[in-house]
């Protein structure tokens, strides 16, 4: 909201693009509805608007698409982090529901450090603020990071409902031991300029050697300088294509899946 220069869309319009038909009150969403539908959903939605973006699984602790090696430390200043960027959004499954991070607040542990200025991960604690598109709830929840993290850690049968702290720990009616569907998905749209020859240290990109010329060893002429130009121009742009793919290599890793999860 508020960036780019597409107007908003509401939810209605997004599930005409998706080719779901109304009346939409009478759809159960849970049955065919997983966390690599949204991510398709996204996909599908960029295509419709000629947008260039990924999805991927910031967090998720456990189960399939785990992200393996990621700490609730190293999530925590990722998404921090990406709610200050406006190419950022991020979703957060919890229990039988669906809703977007849009912010955050570090309150000082010691009342003595509230204005020292920045502070250590470890002298604050952070609240996450989460949009709600339910009727039910209010507009914005403000939720600690600590009980977000405890309910993506929980396994089958062991579930937290992020919405209702006040149950505690609960218990599914289920046979199925492990794994955990909770999870945190970040949505990225590409800002090419980010990308652009001039973001790349040309002065290092070596020119490829060239075949010798048949008219090596004569003046060349205004035409052939051009060509040599041309030449240079398009080594110098596989370079760039390379280095591209490189960079992109890691956002693709978890990025459009198809299938539910």
């Amino acid at each position: 909201m508020g960036t780019g220069n597409l107007p908003p869309i509401t939810q209605e319009e997004a599930l005409h693009i998706l080719g779901i038909q109304p009346p939409f009150e009478e759809i159960r969403f849970g049955p065919f509805t997983g966390n690599t539908t949204l991510m398709r959903w996204f996909r599908q939605i960029n295509d419709y608007f000629h947008v260039k973006g990924c999805s991927y699984f910031l967090y998720k602790p456990h189960g399939k698409y785990k992200t393996a090696g990621e700490t609730a430390s190293g999530a925590l200043t990722k998404l921090t982090q990406g709610l200050r960027d406006e190419s950022m959004a991020y979703i957060y499954h919890c229990q039988n529901h669906y809703f977007c991070p849009i912010g955050f607040e570090a309150t000082p542990i010691k009342p003595s450090k509230a204005y020292k200025g920045c502070l250590l991960q470890q002298d604050v604690e952070h609240w996450i603020l989460i949009g709600e598109p339910s009727r039910k709830h209010p507009t914005i929840h403000c939720k600690k990071w600590a009980d977000i993290v405890t309910d993506l850690n929980t396994q089958n049968p062991e579930y937290l409902d992020i919405r209702h702290l006040e149950r505690g720990l609960q218990y599914r009616k289920t046979k199925k031991v492990g794994g955990n569907l909770h999870c945190i998905i970040a949505l990225q749209r590409y800002n090419w300029h980010r990308f652009g020859p001039w973001n790349f240290p040309l002065g290092n990109v070596q020119q490829e050697p060239q075949p010798p010329s048949p008219t090596q060893g004569l003046a060349k002429s205004e035409s052939e300088d051009n060509i040599t130009k041309k030449q240079h121009g398009l080594s110098v742009w596989r370079k760039l294509s390379h280095l591209h793919e490189r960079r992109n290599s890691g956002l693709q890793r978890y990025a459009n899946c198809d299938g539910k999860d």
